[in-house]
């Protein structure tokens, strides 16, 4: 494949037909904030804050969606790059409720990341109308619209990754919102509830409904799903020597940043009090507890009893 040779910040780097400026500057250690985007997902340039300068044709690209080419002069921090994309950040706050204290999200919420790496702070523009949190049946998922941004990468994940189609663009306009057929609940739709969603909003308006743990937890722990035969990558929030969120792995090749309703939420055997944590071997009609090597040891003789 052919090599697309572009000036990138002042240096010049190479790429290959089909990539995306946002590509390139990601294996070439730049760095271009971006809500929309993921590696898993088709690019859509919905929130264009990954807006970078072609300093020869003069134009604001997308760079999540805008493809290489050959002599581009590429700026991602110009002055006039930096300022759109606070105009970007303010007009999506001036939407956003005031709740950042409160919400579950907190310091995973990639919207205030992005505010507090730009500097931005208290907004001058005019308040807009928010849409109200819905409400739902189901004992998994809540969603909050007000905080919504319209990035798109719950309806993408859903269509492209889950497959299901459960949700989708409804409405034109200020009246736009991501939602199920006619409108209807989450439990009334060809939704799974496998925490797809959940796991790749930016910001608070897809939740958990019943949480374990409010807030960010300082470790985590990647790890196999332990069900079925896929393979699944987890990602445990451990908060106290207790599990109390799942995620999926984003750069798994396996599941690719998704993971079904066991996989998300069915991890609360770890701490059952029934779980056993020690094997039991029956002796007389009763279970005693015995070794790891005692119980190994037996059940190899067993086998070879039954060769």
């Amino acid at each position: 494949m052919e090599a697309v040779t572009i000036t990138l910040d002042g240096v010049e780097v190479s790429g290959y037909g089909g990539m995306t400026i946002l590509d390139l500057a990601r294996e070439s250690g730049v760095h271009i904030p971006t809500l929309c985007h993921d590696p898993n997902l088709t690019s859509i340039g919905a929130c264009r804050l990954c807006l970078v300068d072609d300093e020869r044709s003069g134009a604001l690209l997308a760079s999540c969606v805008a493809p290489l080419a050959s002599g581009m002069v590429i700026n991602t921090h110009s002055p006039r790059v930096v300022e759109h994309r606070k105009a970007i950040l303010k007009l999506m706050l001036a939407s956003h409720p005031d709740s950042c204290l409160v919400c579950d999200k907190g310091n995973r919420c990639q919207l205030r990341q992005l505010a507090a790496d730009m500097g931005i702070g208290l907004i001058e523009f005019q308040r807009i109308p928010q849409l109200g949190v819905i409400e739902e049946v189901n004992p998994f998922i809540q969603r909050d619209l007000s905080k919504c941004i319209l990035c798109g990468k719950c309806i993408r994940a859903d269509q492209e990754l889950v497959v299901e189609g459960a949700i989708d663009y409804i409405h034109r306009g200020s009246a736009a919102k991501p939602a199920t057929l006619n409108d209807m609940p989450l439990e009334k739709s060809e939704c799974t509830f496998c925490g797809t969603c959940v796991a790749i909003c930016p910001t608070g308006a897809i939740m958990e409904k019943e949480k374990t743990y409010t807030g960010t937890t300082a470790t985590m722990v990647e790890t196999v799903c332990p069900y079925c035969g896929c393979g699944c990558t987890l990602c445990l929030g451990v908060k106290d020597g207790r599990i109390v969120r799942a995620r999926p792995s984003v750069e798994s090749p396996v599941n690719r940043g998704t993971l079904c309703v066991r996989g998300c939420y069915g991890y609360d055997f770890i701490h059952s009090p029934e779980r056993l944590s020690r094997p039991l071997v029956k002796v007389d009609g009763e279970f005693q507890e015995t070794t790891w090597e005692q119980a190994l040891s037996q059940v190899a003789a067993e086998f070879k009893q039954i060769r």
